[in-house]
């Protein structure tokens, strides 16, 4: 039961970082100064949040969650 509550919690934050990440791009792309810089911004940010959230959804899909919560509520 706890694990999935703790697994229900990771998406609603990974949710959030996902919408904040579609925000920033969006904020990007229509209050650019110019185009260079538009396209600069995007080529640096979307590769480096796509990495970041990949690699946490990864690593978090990792953690036993079900042996740490065994072993601390016995």
């Amino acid at each position: 039961m706890l694990v999935t509550i703790f697994q229900i919690l990771y998406l609603v934050v990974f949710f959030t970082m996902s919408l904040m990440s579609v925000f920033i791009v969006f904020h990007i792309v229509f209050y650019a100064y110019s185009a260079f810089s538009k396209l600069t911004m995007l080529a640096i940010f979307v590769p480096v949040i796509l990495v970041l959230l990949f690699t946490n959804f990864i690593l978090f899909r990792q953690i036993p969650l079900a042996n740490i919560f065994s072993a601390t509520f016995l």
